[in-house]
């Protein structure tokens, strides 16, 4: 009669037992099964994560809850697993019960944006990691266990050192004295290191990148997103190892550039394009018969069009042209809202300057997402209107501007009259749409240039600056 379903496995994860739960869940009674792998149920991207739970359930007294998709019927669903050693039954034996989330899950990510951003965050491809300033990880996404094979709760409260081959953990230690000084998302701390794989398997080349958020309230903590370099360190040596074939050389380094998502355009010093990838064309929308004539100017010329601030664009490109040993990196905005990244560094024969290679990286929707993570950090979640931390940042702003310009700022301060007598007689659903239409209603009495916050429960604030004189105050308070 229990509600949860519940299976028993071996200790090579074969089903011995499941539940009449099980068997509604499943679609069929397990009981016609049972000797058969249970691995075979779980979603292939999902099966590091199921095999390492099963590793290392055996040693706790309960075993972590896990989420994985588990195949039920003939679809894929999201599964909670908690798992416990049940040697009683048979040895090495384990009892799992499995929690259904797929409904509830997809009403999370549907009417929750934090749901939504943890979705993303545990299935994102590079490992994502929130490290102390002493240098222990705080938190982990799932790609941790899916690259590297560790168990989370394993890591958590550690030193990233731990991670890190011991002949790399000096060069990681140099790169968060350097993040701990200032990294910002725009110049992060980059670092190559080798990380370990649990069960001792060879290294894994990744890239670090540190960004410093400590002083962030909602983050307080250095972000680490670790990419894995394997392959383009491999491809390298690779290209090292056959630089007596010109050919294979060639074909390798057409291939790679074919294969990443960043545009590449490499253009000769006389402005004559001599090599781009096809990502590059894509991503300016540039048809083929621009870039046969393989003439720079004509290129920009099409391109132009479509950038927010075309001078600033070729102001850059000329820059560089007059100085031909220099690097760059800056943004580009598109009109459509398209924002690139633009690295420039020239490309030397025999020390020589013979042309300039630009790369490009679409990153817009990190640039959206940072734009939606810095508006939850200052406005409150349930109004949209600016949260304490905001309010308090410009009414600081505001009386230094007073000082300047001899004119007065005003703050106001109201809270909602028998507040409580609403949440607890209609419920906390009914407090929240009268707070909305409270925060909508102080709005149409202000301008634009006031800024009204809700500080917290049912207190609001108004800060109103440029006033000449009190009685301009005291009207905006009778009209709201």
């Amino acid at each position: 009669e229990l509600p949860e379903a519940v299976v028993i496995i071996d200790a090579s994860a074969n089903l011995l037992w499941a539940n009449d739960r099980a068997d509604q869940l499943f679609g069929r009674p397990l009981g016609e099964v049972a000797g058969i792998s249970a691995l075979d149920f779980v979603h292939p991207d999902d099966l590091e994560l199921a095999l390492l739970s099963l590793g290392t359930v055996q040693d706790k007294e309960v075993g972590s809850c896990i989420e994985i998709r588990v195949k039920a019927g003939s679809e894929w669903k999201l599964f909670e697993l908690i798992g416990h050693p049940v040697a009683w039954f048979e040895e090495g034996a384990i009892l799992f019960s499995l929690r259904d989330l797929t409904e509830r899950r997809r009403f999370e990510v549907a009417r929750n944006d934090d749901a939504r951003f943890r979705s993303l965050y545990h299935n994102a491809t590079s490992i994502v990691l929130l490290v102390s300033s002493s240098g222990h990880v705080q938190s982990v996404s799932g790609a941790l266990t899916r690259k590297l094979g560790h168990d989370p709760e394993c890591v958590e409260n550690r030193p990233l050192a731990d991670l890190v081959q011991e002949t790399d953990r000096s060069t990681l230690a140099s790169a968060f004295q350097e993040a701990l000084q200032g990294a910002t998302a725009a110049s992060p701390v980059t670092v190559s290191v080798n990380l370990v794989h649990r069960g001792g398997v060879d290294p894994t080349a990744y890239e670090l990148s540190i960004v410093n958020l400590i002083d962030d309230p909602t983050v307080g903590g250095l972000v680490v997103v670790a990419h894995d370099v394997s392959a383009r360190v491999a491809a390298e040596r690779e290209l090292t190892a056959t630089m007596g074939d010109l050919r294979v050389a060639l074909s390798l380094l057409s291939a790679t550039l074919d294969s990443t998502a960043n545009g590449i355009l490499v253009v000769g010093s006389d402005r004559t394009i001599t090599s781009f990838n096809r990502q590059f064309a894509q991503m300016w929308r540039l048809p083929a018969s621009v870039l046969d004539r393989k003439d720079d100017v004509n290129s920009l010329a099409f391109v132009l069009d479509q950038l927010a601030d075309p001078g600033s664009f070729m102001a850059r490109i000329e820059e560089l042209y007059a100085h031909p040993r220099s690097e760059s990196n800056d943004t580009i905005l598109f009109k459509d809202g398209r924002v690139f990244e633009r690295f420039s560094r020239p490309q030397y024969l025999a020390g020589d300057v013979v042309g300039r290679v630009w790369s490009f990286n679409d990153v817009t929707d990190q640039k959206r997402l940072e734009t939606e993570l810095a508006h939850l950090a200052f406005h409150d979640h349930l109004t949209g209107l600016a949260n304490r931390a905001l309010f308090r940042d410009r009414l600081e702003q505001a009386i230094a501007r007073t000082a300047r310009t001899g004119k007065h700022a005003a703050v106001l301060f109201l809270d909602v009259d028998d507040f409580k007598t609403i949440n607890d007689s209609m419920g906390h659903s009914a407090g929240d749409d009268l707070l909305i239409e409270v925060a909508r209603r102080l709005e149409t009495c202000l301008r634009p240039s006031d800024t009204a916050a809700r500080l917290g429960g049912d207190e609001f604030g108004v800060l109103v600056e440029d006033l000449d004189e009190h009685e301009n105050v005291i009207a905006l308070a009778e009209r709201i």
